[in-house]
């Protein structure tokens, strides 16, 4: 073989390295408090277990799974995911996440109140709260259940009018991303939070304020 023959062959190697790394990636998964957690936004149809640490089962729409929100684990279970991302993946993803849709999920008038058995990935038993863009529990909304936090909305940042609390949760909002600014706590339903004044800014209501929140 010539040097040339050589140095064609080793770039031919590198750049089929390249291109495996860049569509299969390695993504940790860890339920470390029995919580469910989230570990990123991707399509369900390119995730797929690689291999299990945890000592509690990991199994896939139990203890595992890809919804709207991502790649999610509960139940204890801790794993390494492997995730085919290619280009067009990532680009979709991207678009969908900033078009507004009607909502993370979609409303159903037929869904169980409160939530429970297995919709949307179940474990609801121990309570949460759903959050809505419109008065009265009306349009498009999500829900989270207790221990789960969001440090930032997305569309619906600045868009929340009511909230439904069940199972004894209670919904800590804040004002601005990543848990800052004005905050204040909720227990009970709000049909409607321009009724809800913001305790630390004189003359505004909750809103469309909120743009983080965490359930305990």
């Amino acid at each position: 073989m010539t040097r040339i023959q050589w140095m064609m062959c080793s770039l031919f190697v590198l750049l089929a390295v390249s291109g495996l790394h860049a569509q299969a990636n390695s993504v940790k998964c860890e339920s470390n408090d029995g919580n469910r957690k989230y570990c990123g936004d991707f399509r369900g149809s390119n995730v797929r277990l690689d291999r299990q640490i945890s000592g509690s089962a990991c199994i896939e729409g139990r203890s595992w799974g890809v919804d709207r929100q991502g790649l999610w684990v509960d139940h204890g279970c801790r794993a390494y995911f492997v995730v085919n991302d290619s280009r067009d993946d990532r680009y979709r993803r991207d678009r969908d996440r900033d078009r507004d849709h009607d909502g993370w999920w979609d409303r159903d008038d037929n869904a169980p109140w409160p939530p429970r058995g297995d919709w949307h990935g179940g474990n609801w038993g121990r309570g949460g709260a759903c959050f809505y863009k419109d008065r009265n529990f009306q349009g498009s909304y999500f829900c989270m259940r207790r221990g789960e936090s969001r440090e930032s909305l997305g569309s619906y940042g600045d868009e929340i009018s009511s909230i439904r609390v069940f199972g004894g949760a209670r919904v800590l909002v804040f004002d601005d991303r990543h848990f800052s600014g004005a905050n204040q706590a909720f227990r009970n339903d709000i049909v409607d939070l321009h009724n809800r004044q913001v305790w630390q800014k004189s003359g505004h209501t909750w809103n469309n304020r909120i743009s983080s929140l965490q359930v305990r």
